[in-house]
């Protein structure tokens, strides 16, 4: 297990890892082939800096809105917003201009911190909703003009005072169905998750930054738990660069969503093939697993070849947003890298369970974390019924929507809509979400996803979704070989129990539309959704 934090807010934070170690790198990013870093001196005294400017500039107690890429600006803001008393409200960057005024409207932001990506509608939604923009290529004046403010004895913002358990942070929700929500955050229900997780992991090298830190999992994870390990966090801004970046900054972990590793397994193995080395290269597995059964790790020397792609030091991946297919676990660990499930969701800040790493079981999202508590009901006669979450880490409520919370919460425990059930061990299993859970005329419960799984597992599936049509189990595929996946369905099917199995196959050109968490809108597939 790894170690243990009290922590309650961001500026115990920023105070911490701070004083722990002053020259350390804290962050550091690619301009062009020029590495840059900031320490984790540096970056507290930037916090402050940005946090005196926006108070002396009318932001105290306001709604300070960030969107853009991820990098130090984005974080930085994040930091100097809450600790200031402020609220932050992350704004996912794949929005529409329109979805855009929305979020900033319903959460009443006064100031919107954008990149270039956003200058040519800047105007328009400044015009739509009154916030003040602030470029980031402002920031260098900004904060020159935060340290004036401090040698003048401006110091109001560095006295502000922090309620650990109020809203510091509302992050609209982007799910498969419906209109997005506003979940209330406190600086203790995203720190203390951080911590919490902490407890299960090892971090002892650079983390790479992927996954975009307007989405809870991002940034509790691949933020605040590696600034709490006091490791370098490696800014990867652009998805085209994810394999050269890899190779550059030589991470040992990167937190990720199933997508990455599903691309990374397949690209392996694309590559294995086309080199004509697919029989070498299993039998390197097998041969390394008996190794390794008797007490000889031989991985790092027998997949150098594969590994080095990866930088060399990868020895952690981090999986949340949905259970992982067994097979990658297996394969990732096979050749030295450790792929770890976890669980989680944006109103639990958002982790609820993750493998240890000495103690992982396979098909298993993780052991609950300390300080959670997790029970199952309106179990069916297997044991799966809907999770219910509670402990530091449940949001405080949606955003002006009393009737959405009250739904949401049974007294104290938050009802996920997941599906799932958990051992004797606190180790809990997916089974899929209550909206897709498929009921025949026979009244047989089948999870689509489950069934999705196994599909996925042909090389030539790049998408699928599974539903009942008309009571006929139906896999609707995104392809570029329907005769390959025609038949490997049909052979798949002789293992399935009857009313299990795909009944109906059909086709699509495109890929399926998704939301901006990458998981497919189930509701523009599935009638009645």
């Amino acid at each position: 297990m790894g170690k243990k934090y009290k922590l309650n807010n961001f500026k115990e934070l920023a105070d911490f890892i701070a004083n722990r170690d002053p020259n350390g790198i804290c962050i550091k990013w690619l301009e062009g082939d020029e590495e840059i870093t900031r320490t984790y001196s540096k970056f507290r005294s930037d916090i402050d800096a940005l946090g005196t400017y926006f108070y002396y500039n009318g932001l105290k107690n306001a709604r300070i809105a960030v969107i853009g890429e991820n990098s130090y600006n984005w974080i930085l803001t994040y930091y100097a917003t809450v600790i200031g008393g402020n609220v932050i409200v992350p704004i996912d960057r794949d929005l529409t201009a329109d979805a855009i005024i929305n979020v900033l409207k319903d959460s009443e932001a006064k100031a919107l911190i954008y990149t270039d990506s956003y200058k040519k509608i800047i105007d328009d939604i400044a015009k739509a909703t009154g916030v003040k923009p602030i470029h980031v290529n402002q920031f260098e004046e900004i904060l020159e003009e935060g340290r004036e403010l401090l040698e003048k004895g401006k110091d109001k913002y560095l006295k502000a005072e922090i309620d650990n358990d109020e809203m510091s942070t509302l992050i609209y929700t982007s799910g498969t169905t419906g209109t997005p929500k506003g979940v209330m955050l406190s600086q203790r229900n995203i720190v203390s998750n951080a911590c919490n997780v902490i407890e299960y992991e090892e971090i002892y090298g650079t983390s790479m930054l992927v996954l975009p830190i307007h989405h809870t999992f991002g940034f509790t994870a691949s933020v605040v738990a590696v600034m709490i390990f006091g490791q370098p966090i490696a800014i990867n801004t652009n998805l085209r660069t994810f394999l050269p970046e890899l190779k550059i900054y030589k991470p040992q972990s990167v937190y990720v969503v199933p997508m990455f590793i599903e691309a990374i397994y397949k690209k392996i193995w694309k590559n294995i093939e086309q080199k004509k080395l697919t029989a070498v290269f299993k039998g390197l597995i097998k041969t390394s697993n008996a190794l390794r059964k008797v007490g000889i790790d031989k991985r790092k020397s027998m997949f150098k070849s594969v590994t080095e792609n990866f930088g060399g030091n990868l020895t952690l991946l981090v999986s949340g947003g949905a259970p992982l297919d067994p097979t990658y676990v297996n394969f990732f660990d096979a050749i030295g890298v450790t792929l770890l499930n976890g669980y989680g969701i944006t109103e639990c800040s958002p982790i609820v369970a993750v493998n240890p790493l000495d103690n992982i079981k396979h098909g298993s999202v993780g052991m609950v974390l300390p300080d959670t508590e997790v029970k199952i009901i309106d179990k069916d006669e297997n044991g799966n019924g809907e999770i219910c979450v509670a402990g530091s880490g449940v949001m405080l409520g949606y955003y002006k929507n009393k009737e959405a919370t009250e739904e949401a919460f049974e007294d104290r425990w938050f009802k996920t809509g997941d599906l799932g059930h958990l051992d004797e061990d606190n180790f809990l299993y997916i089974s899929g979400r209550k909206k897709n859970l498929i009921i025949l005329n026979n009244g047989k419960n089948i999870y689509p996803e489950e069934i999705e799984e196994m599909i996925m597992r042909i090389p030539e599936v790049i998408e699928v979704v599974v539903y009942s049509e008309n009571d006929v189990m139906t896999a609707e595929v995104y392809t570029e070989n329907e005769d390959a996946v025609n038949t490997a369905i049909r052979n798949l099917n002789k293992s399935l129990p009857n009313y299990k199995a795909i009944k109906n196959i059909k086709f699509r050109q495109t890929e399926f539309e998704k939301t901006t968490t990458k998981k497919i809108k189930r509701n523009t597939v599935v009638k009645g959704n």
